[in-house]
Parts: structure tokens; C-alpha cells; sequence
């Protein structure tokens, strides 16, 4: 409790008999210490979403450089190990994959939709909806389909890498 002049009154808990001041102080350094507690565990989530935004924006861009045909940019983006499993089971290379971009007619478009990110140390899980328009029809007349998938990025050398495409389920419009 204050006095009008500033003092302190030392008034007395009848219960236990502990100083108001000493009561106030504890509160006081509790509230600061639950302060730094939970801004360090804000922090950490604001880190995330970020990351998250990032990987997000980086598996979309690695689309429309399909689209573009952009080698030099997929090049960066996926690992010398990657691994493109289509739903046919046919399985690309990064090498197999990069030749087919560059021969094929090419995409019209390639769109993701409902992507969630999970975030591991050094890794991150991507899953989402991609629908896929093409210049010219496949063999069997389609021009677009879509598809389900599980993509895995490794961070290495500072550098965010596609590692694995799995397509989970197709189906043509």
C-alpha cells in the first residue's frame, strides 16, 4: 500500500503475517519472470511461421519454374537426390525429371491449393492439392488433371532443396 506521500505502509497479512511489500514485490518479480518465459516461446513460432510462409512460397515457385521451363532455378531447388514419384509409378531422377521439363510441349499451368507445411529440424514436409493444365493433351486425350502429394525439403548449405515428390492419388478432369 502507498501513502499519500510515496512511503510504503508495511500493513500486515493477518493470515501470515508476510509485509504487503514483501507480497507485491513477489508478484511483481513473477509477473516479469512469466514475461520472459512465454516471449521465449512466442519467439520460436514467430521463427516458424516465417519458415513456414517461406517453404510454402519456395514449393509454388518451383511450379511455376516448371511452367517457365526455368533450369537454373529448379537446379538450385532440387537436391542432386531427388526423387520425383508420379502416381503412374514412373520415378524421375533430378536428371530424368529436368530432361523431361526441358523436351515435353510443357505445362499451361501447375496451381497448388490446401498446402499445409510441417517443419522438422533441417527438414520440411509439405502436403497439398495441384492441379496441372497441359499444352497439349497426354496420350490419352487429358489436359488436366490433379493430384495429391507428400514433398520433403532438406535445408543444406543454407539452401532450401526439394528432395522428394510423391504423388498419393490423380485423377483427371
Amino acid at each position: 500500500m502507498f501513502h499519500a506521500k510515496g512511503n510504503y505502509i508495511f500493513n500486515f497479512d493477518k493470515r501470515n503475517k508476510i509485509p504487503m511489500k514483501t507480497k507485491a514485490s513477489v508478484t511483481f518479480l513473477v509477473l516479469i519472470l512469466l514475461q520472459f518465459h512465454f516471449v521465449g516461446k512466442a519467439q520460436p513460432a514467430v521463427q516458424d511461421s516465417i519458415l513456414i510462409k517461406y517453404i510454402d512460397d519456395l514449393n509454388r515457385k518451383i511450379d511455376k519454374a516448371v511452367v517457365a521451363k526455368d533450369l537454373k532455378f529448379l537446379n538450385q531447388h532440387y537436391g542432386e537426390d531427388f526423387v520425383f514419384t508420379h502416381g503412374t509409378g514412373l520415378i524421375d531422377s533430378k536428371k530424368s525429371w529436368l530432361e523431361n521439363i526441358q523436351k515435353s510441349k510443357g505445362f499451361a499451368s501447375r496451381l497448388h491449393d490446401s498446402t499445409i507445411v510441417e517443419l522438422h529440424k533441417g527438414i520440411a514436409i509439405v502436403t497439398g492439392k495441384l492441379t496441372v493444365g497441359r499444352l497439349e493433351p497426354a496420350k490419352d486425350g487429358t489436359t488436366k488433371y490433379s493430384l495429391r502429394y507428400v514433398r520433403v525439403f532438406a535445408l543444406r548449405k543454407k539452401n532450401w532443396e526439394m528432395i522428394s515428390h510423391r504423388t498419393t492419388s490423380e485423377w483427371h478432369h
